[in-house]
């Protein structure tokens, strides 16, 4: 039955690269950089890629460093949005696991957000270094959810906001591998 699936989800990914992204208006660039990053087996929710790479400023992109920089800029936003809940959630009264935990995924989030905001300008200088560095932050998201669950704290925003760590840092890290 996965196997079904996962058939089903790489045609469905063929087609919406076909249907969305071959046209004759768009850079070949792009359209390759879509079809082997979207396509690539590190990166963690194909259709999140698309989704990603699809919105409107990345259209409007005119390079592949163009389309790195409003991919890491959305990973930046959905990353403060995370930060601002877990620093609600410090706020009120809670266990000293719990505060711990929330600080712990508060740094992570500090560091991510800095990180993200690093790559386009390293993306300039060095690729390579901007890829390692995009790659560290997936990991990083781990050492939250960890915290979390060793204080079992339920809180989906930050799941959540976990998950999209883990696929803009897969993400940026299949962008900027295949500038290399």
């Amino acid at each position: 039955m996965a196997s079904q699936s996962h058939f089903i989800n790489v045609i469905f990914t063929i087609l919406f690269l076909s249907v969305n992204f071959f046209s004759p208006s768009r850079g070949s660039a792009s359209k390759a950089l879509i079809a082997k990053v979207c396509g690539d087996d590190a990166i963690l929710d194909h259709d999140f890629c698309l989704k990603a790479l699809s919105n409107a400023q990345a259209n409007a992109a005119k390079s592949v460093n163009q389309r790195v920089d409003v991919a890491m800029k959305e990973a930046v936003a959905k990353a403060h949005t995370t930060l601002k809940v877990i620093v609600e959630m410090m706020k009120k009264p809670s266990s000293p696991a719990t505060l711990e935990a929330l600080k712990t995924c508060q740094n992570v989030y500090k560091n991510s957000i800095r990180s993200f905001g690093m790559i386009s300008d390293e993306l300039s200088e060095d690729a390579m270094s901007a890829n390692y560095d995009v790659s560290l932050i997936g990991p990083d998201a781990e050492t939250c959810i960890k915290a979390l669950a060793a204080a079992s704290v339920n809180a989906p925003e930050i799941a959540n906001g976990n998950h999209d760590l883990q696929y803009f840092s897969s993400l940026g890290h299949g962008m900027t591998a295949k500038m290399n």
